[in-house]
C-alpha cells in the first residue's frame, strides 16, 4: 500500500483580535514581526507536538500526520512522526533523511538548489531572518479572536510573483508560531498546527540523527513525509 507523503514528496515535484487587554484593532505589522523574532532569539531550540494535514487538491487526497517536532538553530529540524505510521524526518540545512523504523528503510538526499528550503518548514529554525527571506503582510483574514491568533502572509522575497506562500498563525499573547500553512504553486498545502510549544536550552545531536545504522533507499512504491502543502 502506497504511503502518504509528509515532507519530501512535494519537494521532488513540486478578523481582528484584541491587541493587549481591552483593545481591538489591527496591530502594527513591523511590531508583530519584531515581537516574534524577539521571543525566538532568546532560545536555541524548541519542541512541540504537531498535527499536520496534507492536501493534494488535484488528486482530492487528504492525509494527516501527528508527532513531535524538534527545532535547533540555525538549521536542524526533526519530526518524530507517531501516526499513522512511525517515521522520522530530519532536515539539516539542505540535506534530508526519512527513516522508517519498523523495517529499517530510509530515503535521503539533498533538496535541489532551485528550491528554497525556507518554503518548507526550514523557516522554523531561522525565524530571525523572516523579514530577510520573505515579504510579510497581513492576509485578508488577519486574525482570529476566538483562537487568539494573528495571521501573517509570507512570500518569497526573491520571487515576489511566485504563487508559493506561507500563512503563519501567531499567538497574540505569547508571539509564538502556533500554525503554519504552506502552499505550493499548484494550490496543494500542508497545515501544521503546533501544541505545547516548549523552549529548550539545548537538544542533543542524537535527536537529529534519523537512522541508527546504514540507511537503505526506500522502495519506489513508497513515499516519504511531506511539508509543502491548509485547512481553514
Amino acid at each position: 500500500m502506497k504511503r502518504p507523503a509528509l515532507l519530501i514528496a512535494p519537494l521532488l515535484f513540486m478578523i481582528f483580535v484584541p491587541w493587549g487587554e481591552g483593545r481591538c484593532s489591527t496591530p502594527d505589522l513591523g511590531q508583530v514581526v519584531r515581537k516574534i523574532q524577539a521571543v525566538y532569539s532568546q532560545h536555541c531550540c524548541f519542541s512541540a507536538r504537531f498535527d499536520q494535514l496534507t492536501v493534494n487538491v488535484a488528486m482530492d487526497m487528504n492525509d494527516r500526520f501527528q508527532g513531535v517536532m524538534y527545532v535547533r538553530k540555525p538549521g536542524a529540524i526533526a519530526l518524530d512522526v507517531q501516526a499513522p505510521e512511525k517515521q522520522k524526518v530530519v532536515l539539516k540545512g539542505r540535506n534530508y533523511t526519512v527513516y522508517f523504523p519498523e523495517d529499517g528503510n530510509a530515503a535521503h538526499g539533498e533538496i535541489p538548489p532551485e528550491i528554497n528550503v525556507e518554503h518548507f518548514f526550514g523557516f522554523f529554525a531561522n525565524i530571525g531572518n523572516l523579514d530577510k527571506n520573505f515579504t510579510i503582510q497581513f492576509p485578508p483574514k488577519s486574525a482570529d479572536e476566538q483562537e487568539r491568533m494573528i495571521f501573517l502572509e509570507l512570500n518569497d522575497i526573491k520571487s515576489p510573483q511566485s504563487s508559493f506562500r506561507i500563512i503563519l498563525g501567531v499567538d497574540s499573547d505569547r508571539f509564538i508560531v502556533r500554525r503554519a500553512v504552506i502552499y505550493d504553486a499548484l494550490g496543494n498545502y500542508n497545515r501544521f498546527d503546533l501544541f505545547d510549544v516548549t523552549f529548550l536550552k539545548s537538544i542533543p545531536d542524537s535527536v537529529f540523527k534519523a537512522a541508527p545504522g546504514p540507511a537503505e533507499i526506500v522502495a519506489p512504491n513508497r513515499t516519504a513525509p511531506s511539508g509543502s502543502s491548509e485547512k481553514k
